[in-house]
């Protein structure tokens, strides 16, 4: 046989079978959609009620903008519903079991996605459903949906947050259109990762409600997704920073009056951590129920940082009091039991300290013999490792305090 005759023929018989299978869908087709009514709820003798089943697969968290509480997800909406109007026999069409048809010209639930910032659903009428011989419709379709999500920022940001996803019909009641969850209601298999939420899980119900403007029940499936923030970038970028900033404080205590620097490092500081809290005051929503540990432990620092420059500043007045005379108490009930408990050199005998006296009474000796001056310094020295003490205490035991209640 010629070559150019056979490659006809094989061509002929493919093209001659697509032909017969568009042919036979247009008789399906053109069957099931005589005196069909698109706009009308399909109701049949034996079926007065429209069962519909509802899953979802998650494609994408795009974002949760958490100032103004709102969600945007990238969703595969999966219906099931039954039509009886949509009928017909396999074995009268060659044993054809399904066809595929534009959505608009079937009749689709009014499914409404409540607390939804969108009008409509995108891609609910823009693509094609699978109608089976039995009258079950399937129909998927991907869309972007932008919902309300309340924020709680209490944990922020080691936080979990739950956005619902509410689903119902607007027009018919319950009587008219059950809606419930698929078989296999949830899908994450399909999921791409989001570079600061995971979604551990996704929950769902079904619920009716009776509202007050109708007698009938109304009922709906509600997904509560779960989004779990990754707190990596906020741990390295402003949790550890922040304690590195504020044990700089501690240098404060160590640097010498006549520097000029004591009080300044303790305002920058300061300066540095009202920084990172508007920072972290920037992604949280204004809310007045619940307030972030993270600010607790910021308002903490500002608080240690203010306390601290109070006592920079009185170091300094003490410092450069020069020849002022120094009260007897001062100098028997502070500078005494202080240059003990500090060790810090006696001014009368510079050349020991107060821990290697063997009778204190030397030691207030020691002192009647020092000028003011070297007393009033001595008292700002004093102040200071004390201060020391005291600040590495208070921020380690606040630090573990403020996380282990996170």
């Amino acid at each position: 046989m010629d070559l150019k005759i056979f490659i006809s023929i094989i061509v002929w018989q493919a093209f001659s079978g697509d032909v017969h299978c568009v042919s036979l869908q247009k008789h399906i087709f053109d069957f099931i959609f005589t005196n069909y009514d698109s706009g009308l709820r399909p109701v049949c003798v034996g079926a007065p009620q429209v069962n519909l089943k509802i899953g979802v697969a998650v494609r994408q968290m795009i974002d949760l903008d958490e100032p103004n509480q709102r969600m945007k997800i990238n969703l595969w909406i999966r219906l099931k519903w039954n039509d009886c109007s949509l009928q017909w026999k396999p074995s009268e069409f060659n044993n054809t079991d399904y066809i595929v048809v534009p959505i608009s010209r079937i009749w689709i639930p009014d499914l409404t996605l409540y607390d939804s910032l969108t009008t409509g659903m995108y891609g609910m009428d823009k693509y094609r459903a699978l109608v089976y011989s039995d009258g079950s419709i399937h129909y998927n379709f991907p869309t972007i949906i932008e919902v309300i999500c309340p924020i709680d920022v209490t944990s922020f940001p080691f936080d979990t947050q739950i956005c619902s996803l509410k689903f119902g019909s607007w027009v018919y009641h319950g009587h008219q259109l059950d809606i419930q969850p698929s078989e296999s209601p949830i899908d994450l298999s399909s999921m791409k990762s989001n570079v600061e939420w995971l979604i551990p899980k996704i929950e769902v119900e079904k619920n009716v409600v009776m509202y007050g403007c109708c007698p009938e029940p109304y009922p709906d499936v509600t997904f509560y997704i779960h989004i779990e923030r990754k707190p990596a970038y906020y741990v390295t970028n402003i949790i550890i920073p922040s304690i590195m900033i504020t044990s700089i404080g501690v240098l404060c205590f160590l640097l010498p009056v006549d520097s000029g620097e004591k009080a300044s490092l303790v305002i920058m500081i300061t300066l540095a951590m009202s920084v990172f809290q508007l920072l972290v005051a920037d992604k949280l929503p204004p809310s007045a129920e619940a307030t972030p540990w993270i600010m607790f432990f910021f308002n903490f620092i500002l608080g240690m940082s203010a306390i601290t420059t109070t006592i920079q500043v009185a170091v300094i007045n003490i410092y450069y009091r020069g020849e002022k005379q120094v009260p007897e108490w001062i100098k028997k009930g502070i500078i005494v039991p202080l240059c003990l408990m500090m060790f810090v050199k006696i001014p009368g005998n510079p050349s020991s300290t107060c821990c290697n006296e063997e009778n204190v009474w030397d030691l207030v000796k020691d002192i009647e013999e020092s000028t003011n001056t070297e007393l009033w310094k001595s008292l700002s020295v004093v102040i200071d490792r004390l201060g020391i003490l005291i600040f590495s205490i208070t921020l380690i035991s606040g630090c573990f305090i403020v996380y282990s209640v996170k």
